[in-house]
């Protein structure tokens, strides 16, 4: 697949190069029809099994590449014996090369006027019989037939100087002859590169930068997908697609509702600039069928991480009915939800306080406890407060600490009413010794981990190199990033990234750069995404003393996918139905996925 992307790119640079010296001209496709050709060559990349015909059809058209400026497209049309088309022109100029088999082509000037659409006029111009390594070119007002001969399934390269989808006014004569003009090829129905599951699979294992994007519906990925795809609906993708992607030469695979959909969305890809793309051929239950796993549920890999990290670290925990013990005989209890503002607002465990994700720490080290007293950390489920109790424990609080175990649903299965609305009154920030003490710790916890930290000439570095993918995001709160925010860099609070990890990085080997202003979350984050496996860096206080722009990130709600849990409210069997889920990844998950057993302590 990449063999054939650089093919392709190296001769359409030079055909590029070539059209804006020469102009649309017949000395343009003489100088075209050689570099063409010499792509065709190379059979290999065209195999009959990633752009098969379909079946019951006599001919298929795959869209290789289509410039964003509308100026080029480049096609393999794949035929079996028998296709044929009438007389046609194009409306602009194009050249044809064979890949493999023999495609028959007599050529037509129209010689009459062209003002009485019922009565055109050709006339012969030649013939020629294109087989590997031929081509041959056309102007846009010539027409031309083909046939592919009966020498077995035949393979050419169309270009053309303008997309196929984007050419009107296309029209064809029932005769050699002429006779009355018809609308040919309105808007072709295109296809993308296929790939079967065994070859993505390989893929998955190569070492090269892989993005799998799944592109149904959250349901329908909840209901079951290839592990470590993205999920981005088709009509997320225009909005999403830059972020998720930051390379624009990166290998995309497509899984869509059914093969159709999925060709509809790799067109749509390419059409926003991404120009390595293929399909899984049969999309999740080809997957399945080939006996390779699928994962149901939404943030899978996240999840099964943070049931790795609870049994890999005997990380404390406390159920709904000892929380409630305690409460019933006045032991101090400190309870901290450590979910978004919204998700808290909307339902939590009564008298929780409330700190996000990696703003934890410092709110804890303010609180005053008292001697001895717990903190517990609460979420929805298990994984963030997983997380958050152990980011406690690691960075040295020496509270008792606990995650509550299964969160609200522990809560409401134990019987339990929830609250809403936010905190009241509302917190104040942690209090400058509380901050120093939290930067203090989490740098000494980096330090132990080697969490590296990158600086801005590394950044650039990385930014400006077309090899490899750098996706950078800033991990501060959502208010701290809409006050100010460097250009271009997607706002990702801490805690969530983790838990939205594979919906806002669709390539797993890339590197996560994280930045923040305060010089803590970055370092906490970057040191859970190494835990996770990923190659992580932090550019700490990265917003400090540069020009920021305001306002919040437009494509950050769309990554914040539907949670299976508020689909449950007041079914309590399903509920717990859920929990068993989050508990079973363990045994679905390779650990190995994860670096934690290499770099924890």
């Amino acid at each position: 697949m990449t063999r054939r992307h650089e093919a392709v790119q190296f001769a359409l640079n030079e055909i590029r190069s070539l059209r804006d010296t020469l102009g649309p001209s017949n000395e343009l496709l003489d100088a075209v029809g050689p570099v063409l050709a010499g792509l065709a060559l190379h059979e290999d990349l065209f195999n009959a099994g990633t752009f098969p015909v379909d079946p019951g059809a006599l001919m298929t058209i795959y869209e290789l590449s289509v410039d964003p400026d509308g100026r080029l497209g480049l096609y393999a049309s794949a035929g079996l014996p028998g296709k044929s088309q009438p007389p046609h022109d194009h409306r602009t100029w194009s050249v044809i090369a064979g890949v493999r088999g023999a495609e028959f082509n007599r050529y037509f000037e129209r010689i009459d006027d062209g003002r009485d659409a019922q009565q055109g006029r050709l006339e012969p111009r030649g013939e020629r019989t294109l087989r590997q390594g031929d081509a041959n070119g056309m102007m846009g007002d010539a027409f031309h037939t083909i046939r592919v001969l009966d020498e077995g399934p035949a393979m050419h390269l169309h270009l053309y100087g303008y997309p196929l989808d984007r050419l009107d006014g296309r029209i064809y004569f029932d005769s050699p002859a002429g006779g009355v003009e018809r609308p040919f090829m309105g808007r072709p129905d295109l296809r993308t590169a296929k790939v079967t599951a065994t070859e993505l699979a390989a893929m998955g294992a190569d070492g090269e930068e892989l993005a799998v994007l799944d592109t149904r519906d959250v349901a329908a990925h909840a209901g079951g997908h290839v592990p470590g795809s993205c999920p981005v609906p088709a009509p997320d993708l225009e909005l999403r697609l830059s972020g998720l992607l930051p390379r624009r030469a990166v290998r995309v695979v497509v899984i869509g509702e059914d093969d159709l959909a999925a060709h509809r969305a790799g067109h749509q890809i390419r059409r926003i600039g991404f120009t390595n793309v293929a399909v899984l051929a049969g999309g999740v239950e080809s997957w399945q069928q080939a006996g390779y796993e699928v994962h149901d549920g939404m943030h899978t890999m996240s999840k099964a991480f943070g049931e790795h990290l609870a049994h890999a670290r005997n990380t404390p925990m406390i159920g709904a009915d000892e929380l409630r013990s305690r409460r019933e005989q006045g032991s101090p209890v400190a309870l901290v939800d450590c979910r978004p503002e919204p998700e808290f607002a909307a339902r939590h465990v009564p008298g929780a306080d409330h700190a996000s994700g990696t703003e934890l720490l410092a709110r804890v080290l303010g609180m005053g406890l008292g001697p001895g007293t717990p903190v517990v950390v609460s979420c929805a489920g298990r994984t963030r407060s997983i997380i958050g109790a152990q980011t406690l424990i690691d960075a040295g609080v020496t509270a008792p600490v606990l995650a509550l175990e299964n969160g609200t649903i522990g809560w409401e299965l134990a019987g339990e009413a929830l609250d809403s609305g936010a905190q009241e009154p509302d917190p104040t920030p942690p209090c400058a010794s509380a901050l120093r003490d939290a930067a203090e710790r989490v740098r000494d916890l980096a330090d132990r981990h080697r969490v590296p930290v990158i600086s801005e000439v590394d950044l650039a570095t990385w930014q400006a190199d077309d090899s490899r993918t750098t996706y950078v995001f800033d991990v501060s709160s959502p208010a701290d990033y809409e006050a100010g925010h460097r250009p271009g860099f997607a706002s990702a609070p801490g805690g969530q990234l983790l838990q939205e990890l594979t919906a806002r990085t669709a390539v797993p080997s890339a590197r996560i750069v994280v930045a923040d202003s305060d010089g803590v979350q970055a370092l906490i984050t970057a040191y859970w995404l190494l835990m996770m496996g990923r190659h992580a860096y932090a550019l700490p206080e990265a917003n400090r003393g540069r020009w920021l722009e305001s306002g919040p990130d437009a494509t950050a709600e769309l990554a914040l996918l539907e949670k299976p849990y508020e689909r449950l409210e007041g079914r309590l069997e399903a509920m717990q139905g859920y929990i068993d889920w989050e508990l079973d990844l363990l045994d679905r998950v390779d650990p190995a996925t994860f670096a934690l057993g290499s770099t924890g302590s």
